[in-house]
């Protein structure tokens, strides 16, 4: 039984400062209008908190990119 209790408590131990170090989030910039996007009409937000949609683009390849405004808008 001490073999469980010890395994358990390594186990929260590696998750606290796991957690504490933010391993599991990405942090990066906020994406820009223009930038390229996953899928279409995903949503994200900017670097000022506004709420941006990945649309494909009106002209050129129409490949996808974040842009202000909902699906299409």
């Amino acid at each position: 039984m001490s073999r469980l209790r010890f395994l358990i408590s390594a186990i929260a131990l590696v998750t606290v400062t796991a957690g504490s170090f933010g391993a599991g989030t990405a942090y990066g910039q906020a994406p820009a209008p223009g930038d390229p996007c996953p899928a279409l009409h995903a949503t994200t937000q900017d670097a000022n908190g506004r709420t941006m949609w990945c649309n494909p683009t009106m002209t050129g390849n129409h490949s996808l990119v974040w842009q202000y405004g909902g699906p299409g808008e």
